[in-house]
C-alpha cells in the first residue's frame, strides 16, 4: 500500500504537471462524471466519430499510431495556450481548486490501485505459480480468440468507450447496483430427476 506521504507527493507532480490543463479539466472532469444527462451520449458520439473516421481512413497501424500520436501532441501544445487565452488566471477560484486538486487525488489512487493489482497479479508467479500461468493463458487465449474474430478497430472502440465511460460509471453507482441486483437475485435450486 503507498504511504499517505507518498500519495500526497504523488499529487503535487501531477498537479504541477497537470498545471496548463486545469483550466480544461475541470469542466473535462464534470463530462466523465456525467452531471448533465446528455454526457454520456457526448462521450458515446465523440468516441463513435473518432472512431468512424480511423475506421474510413483505414490507415495502416503504424501510421494510425503515428497521426495519433501527432494529434495528442498537438492537443497537449495547444490546450493550455487556447485555456490560459479564454480564461484569465484572476478567474480561478477556490472551489475550482478543489475539484483540480480532487481530480489529481483521484488520478493517483485510481494509478496506484492499478499497480497494486498488476503487482498482486505478478506476485502469484511465486505464491501460486499454477493459478498464475491458468489465468494468463486463459486470459491470452480469450484476448487472441477474440482479436482473430472481432475487428481489432471495433474492440479498440469498444475499450475506449468502456474506459471514457468508467468514471461516470463509478460516481453514479451505476456498477454497484448491478452487482448488488445480481447478488439479490433469487437462485432457483437445481431439480433433481
Amino acid at each position: 500500500m503507498i504511504s499517505d506521504i507518498n500519495q500526497d507527493l504523488q499529487v503535487k507532480k501531477l498537479k504541477k504537471f497537470l498545471e496548463g490543463w486545469r483550466l480544461a479539466l475541470v469542466p473535462l472532469n464534470s463530462v466523465l462524471l456525467w452531471e448533465q444527462h446528455w454526457h454520456p451520449c457526448a462521450i458515446i458520439a465523440t468516441a463513435s466519430v473518432i472512431y468512424f473516421i480511423i475506421w474510413l481512413i483505414d490507415m495502416s497501424t503504424l501510421a494510425t499510431f503515428a497521426i495519433i500520436g501527432s494529434l495528442i501532441n498537438l492537443i497537449d501544445f495547444v490546450v493550455p495556450i487556447i485555456s490560459n487565452s479564454i480564461c484569465k488566471p484572476d478567474s480561478w477560484t477556490g472551489q475550482n481548486e478543489k475539484i483540480f486538486e480532487d481530480i489529481c487525488k483521484n488520478i493517483v489512487s485510481n494509478y496506484n490501485l492499478t499497480w497494486e493489482k498488476i503487482n498482486n497479479f505478478y506476485s502469484m508467479r511465486g505464491n501460486s505459480p499454477i493459478m498464475y500461468y491458468i489465468i494468463s493463458i486463459s486470459m491470452l487465449c480469450v484476448l487472441a480468440w477474440m482479436a482473430s474474430s472481432i475487428n481489432n478497430v471495433f474492440l479498440l472502440y469498444l475499450f475506449t468507450t468502456v474506459l471514457l465511460l468508467w468514471p461516470g460509471i463509478q460516481h453514479k453507482g451505476i456498477f454497484n447496483t448491478l452487482l448488488s441486483m445480481i447478488h439479490m437475485a433469487p437462485k432457483k435450486a437445481m431439480k433433481s430427476e
